[in-house]
């Protein structure tokens, strides 16, 4: 044995064999299950929220047309239209709002705007908000509507940073995100294609329908007034002041300053075509008292006539209302102790307008035998 030769026996090579390389071929696989959802702000939904909110508004706006052109008031004037429901049947059409956003955000988290621009509703975490959380989101709209349009919602929006969340979404822990392209798509055009179609057709049958004279008939008299007149909501107006008023109603195209009222008062003697010279005086004092109180005149000189069998007195003049110049024609009628009190009141703009139908009032008017 050498000193090279190892001890035992032991025989040795070149180079001792290193250990085996690990196994690198290692395959990676996709996790199975559906994609995971948008976090709020991964992707700006602004503009598409927006956008679907106007749409809706549209859907709610033409439900609005069809519930007033059936149970509330839907008006065709000279200078367009309006509409609106009152009482009760406002609280029904806030009741089936909120629904509307309720039940379609509960059960598939899309609007019909929501649908048609790719975007839906969602809890913070990803997954799918409660009915408890839309039910408080979808109260809190009637806050972020104020003062309009989502007015305090779109703040809120923009002072929530990316997350882009109204106050209702702030309450129910929810955003808005980017949904994934649905098939469902074609029903939210057919629903809005539908609630649009039926709310044109409502307002043309309303608006053709109104094409003839209509016809006032209540307190034992009756008149017809131009199609397309309502009687007004609010209306400023040259008033006789008298204190023993029966009843009064008016009509107008929808502006405040532009109607003609008829008024029913009691007086304490008869008047009649034989006597109603006695009592001139005191409806000359009472016209040109009228005219005063709104910075106006009458003219000198009045008329008389008849209305519908019962002698009248004829009386013009103008005055201003609210900064307005105004002028009217007012016609004080007797039948025995009952005063018909007409006053056809006009500004500038629809002067043509109110005069045919004060024309048309005090021809076609009648009295139908009721009590006044």
């Amino acid at each position: 044995m050498t000193d090279s030769e190892p001890p035992g026996g032991y025989e040795t090579s070149a180079a001792s064999p290193e250990p085996a390389a690990p196994d690198t071929d290692v395959r990676w696989s996709p996790p199975t299950g559906p994609p995971a959802p948008d976090r709020p702000g991964e992707r700006n939904v602004t503009a598409p929220r927006l956008a679907a909110a106007l749409i809706d508004i549209v859907v709610l706006t033409g439900l609005l047309v069809i519930m007033a052109a059936t149970v509330g008031t839907f008006r065709v004037g000279s200078s367009g239209f309006d509409f609106f429901v009152g009482g009760w049947w406002f609280l029904v059409y806030l009741a089936l709002l909120l629904l509307y956003y309720f039940a379609l955000e509960t059960l598939t988290g899309q609007t019909v705007g929501k649908l048609l621009l790719g975007v839906r509703v969602q809890r913070t975490d990803g997954s799918r908000p409660s009915a408890a959380a839309i039910a408080g989101r979808t109260v809190l709209r009637l806050i972020d509507w104020l003062p309009l349009l989502y007015l305090v919602g779109f703040i809120a929006m923009m002072a929530t940073g990316t997350r882009r969340q109204r106050l209702g979404d702030l309450a129910a822990n929810t955003a808005v995100t980017r949904a994934s392209p649905s098939r469902r798509r074609a029903l939210g055009f057919v629903a809005l294609a539908a609630i649009l179609l039926a709310a044109t057709g409502v307002s043309i049958y309303r608006a053709s329908s109104a094409g003839g004279p209509q016809t006032y008939h209540a307190h034992g008299v009756a008149f017809t007034y131009p199609a397309g007149w309502q009687q007004p909501v609010s209306s400023r107006q040259i008033t006789n002041g008298g204190t023993n008023q029966l009843w009064t109603t008016a009509v107008g195209p929808g502006t405040s300053l532009d109607l003609i009222t008829v008024t029913a008062y009691h007086l304490n003697r008869p008047v009649t075509a034989q006597n109603i010279g006695a009592v001139i005086p005191e409806v000359e004092r009472v016209t040109t008292q009228m005219f005063r109180q709104v910075r106006g005149s009458v003219q000198p000189r009045y008329q008389k006539g008849t209305m519908a069998g019962m002698p009248a007195l004829l009386f013009s003049g103008t005055g201003t209302i609210s900064g307005t110049h105004v002028e009217s024609i007012l016609l004080f009628a007797f039948q025995g102790t009952t005063e018909y009190f007409v006053n056809c009141q006009n500004t500038q703009a629809e002067a043509a307008a109110v005069a045919h139908a004060c024309a048309q009032v005090v021809r076609s008017f009648r009295l139908d035998g009721g009590q006044p």
